[in-house]
This record gives C-alpha cells, sequence and structure tokens, in this order.
C-alpha cells in the first residue's frame, strides 16, 4: 500500500516533467540553425555559380562579337604578331584579351579568324549588282588564323566542308569574317577543395558570322 501512495504521488511530478520537456522550446534555435543554415549556403552556392557562368558565357559572346564587328570594317589584316599596326594580327589577339577581362582569355581561351569569299569569283570581284539579281555563291576559305596563345585543342570549327550556315545566304560575288572564340570554364571552383568530384571543366564556344562592310574579301597582307 505504501508503494501504491508513493507512485500516486510521484505521478504529478513526473506529468509536469513531461508536460514541460514536450513543450520546452529550449534548443530550437540551434537545431533550426543546422537544418536551415545549410540549405542557405546550398542555394547562395548554387546562385553564385550559375551567375559566374553566365557571366562568362556573355563574356565570350561580347568578345566574338566586338571582334567580328571590328574585323569587318577592316580592308585587309596584316599577318603580324607585333601590335604596331591596329590591323595586324597582334592587335586583334591584344583586342581580345582586353575585351574579355577580367576572364583570362590568353591563358585560358583561344580566337580564331577565317576569312571567307567567294569561290565563284576568285575572291576579287567585288558586290556591284543589286542584292535580288545575284545568284548563290560558292564558300570558300580565303585564310584562317588562331591566337598563338591558343591551346591546341581549341581548333576552329570552320573547316572546307562546314563553312557557313546552310541558313546563312551567301551570294555570288559575297565574302565573310567568321570569328570563333573559346574560354576553358571551371565550374564549382570554390568547392574543389571540397568536393574532389565536382564536374571538370567544359568549354564555352561561341562563333559570329559578319559580312565586309565594303564589299571585298578581306585579305592577309604578308608583315613588311
Amino acid at each position: 500500500m505504501k508503494s501504491t501512495s508513493e507512485t500516486k504521488r510521484l505521478r504529478p511530478f513526473v506529468r509536469r516533467f513531461v508536460h514541460r520537456f514536450w513543450r520546452s522550446e529550449r534548443g530550437n534555435v540551434a537545431i533550426e540553425f543546422v537544418i536551415v543554415v545549410p540549405l542557405l549556403l546550398l542555394v547562395l552556392l548554387g546562385f553564385t555559380e550559375l551567375y559566374l557562368y553566365m557571366r562568362a558565357v556573355s563574356i565570350v559572346e561580347r568578345t566574338a562579337f566586338t571582334l567580328a564587328d571590328s574585323i569587318g570594317q577592316m580592308q585587309q589584316v596584316i599577318d603580324d604578331t607585333s601590335t604596331s599596326n591596329s590591323n595586324t594580327l597582334g592587335s586583334i589577339w591584344k583586342a581580345a584579351t582586353l575585351i574579355a577581362a577580367p576572364n583570362t582569355l590568353q591563358a585560358k581561351g583561344g580566337v580564331v579568324v577565317t576569312s571567307v569569299c567567294d569561290q565563284t569569283t576568285g575572291c576579287t570581284t567585288p558586290l556591284t549588282t543589286p542584292a535580288q539579281s545575284w545568284g548563290a555563291g560558292t564558300p570558300q576559305i580565303t585564310w584562317q588564323r588562331k591566337a598563338p596563345w591558343a591551346a591546341s585543342g581549341m581548333t576552329s570549327r570552320v573547316t572546307s566542308t562546314n563553312i557557313l550556315p546552310k541558313t546563312w545566304p551567301f551570294r555570288s560575288g559575297d565574302s565573310a569574317i567568321v570569328v570563333e572564340v573559346f574560354y576553358t570554364y571551371t565550374p564549382f571552383a570554390m568547392t574543389a577543395p571540397f568536393w574532389t568530384k565536382a564536374p571538370g571543366t567544359q568549354t564555352i564556344y561561341t562563333r559570329v558570322y559578319v559580312r565586309q562592310r565594303d564589299g571585298q574579301p578581306l585579305l592577309l597582307k604578308a608583315a613588311s
């Protein structure tokens, strides 16, 4: 009987203890911190990585379009790696590295410039007739040059069998310039020390086609 009475006296204390333990909010902040903060860091890392990738793609595209627009206004390019003249290949390569900043194009990228002319005219006939009277031209590569600092794997995708897109109208006597820009991008570079199985590097590639402003094939002049 004595033990029964003691049990009855202890029941209220046990109930209050269980009730207080069940409704206690101590430690909730720590638990929420452990759960929420890693998720927030993961989201922040994801947005940061997405921004860096989109910025790299945007810079590569801007470099290609700016170079193509500039070269399209030239009448000739000097086959010289120096920067003594604004029309030298060296000046074109230098301009590419400046446009691509802050990306280090010279260390992680490449540039290829290809001049295209109409094979049926011998690459010498200017455009003198209205566009509606032009016949179809046959594109051929006049010359092609790659930046000397471009990596060996960054080879041009413009070949004798793949010069211009089929949807790009090329008329008799026409000419064009093709600018290709490569950039080696390393995703998740910030987490590489902790994530050994992170995706490897990938090459961002952009190709731009423009017509010569004066309608003449862009010639490559030997350095004097």
